[in-house]
């Protein structure tokens, strides 16, 4: 029955027109390949479809070996920095903590600092930066008081 507006109907005609059930699950392999069910698309054609997605994922996962590299320096780097921060940990615990402590964290930090994409990062790296300008200035402040009172 063919609808023609408000009120009025009429009995459709014979002609017959095919349409696509919608969990048929072929509309995801027709984006991909372009094509359309009625014009074709055989078992083949959409086994080639997943092989050429399956291709791109493979080379997508390939690592580059420059950024693997940088990856590698930079863990190195963050062992060092925590193997620092470990020192001054220790020598806040004992009592020996030394402006050298301190210089060593400071130049982990600022040593071949390479391009962090990750702003938090670099924001948690700029903050152990800075208390450790600021510890190693309140050192050098006591060891010229001292230095004073003493000479």
């Amino acid at each position: 029955m063919k609808i023609e507006g408000p009120g009025k109907s009429a009995p459709s005609s014979n002609v017959k027109k095919t349409q696509k059930k919608s969990g048929d699950g072929g509309g995801f392999l027709e984006a991909l390949s372009g094509t359309d069910e009625s014009s074709g698309v055989t078992g083949a054609s959409a086994t080639h479809s997943i092989a050429n997605i399956d291709l791109l994922l493979s080379a997508q996962s390939v690592e580059d070996p420059t950024e693997k590299a940088a990856r590698q320096r930079m863990k190195l780097r963050a062992g060092l920095l925590l193997n620092e921060l470990e020192k001054v940990r220790h020598g806040m615990l004992t009592g020996e903590l030394t402006v050298g402590n301190m210089i060593d964290v400071a130049d982990v930090v600022t040593s071949h600092r390479e391009k962090i994409a990750d702003p938090q990062l670099t924001a948690i790296l700029d903050e152990i930066d800075l208390r450790a300008q600021i510890e190693i200035a309140k050192m050098k402040m006591a060891l010229d008081a001292k230095e004073v009172r003493n000479g």
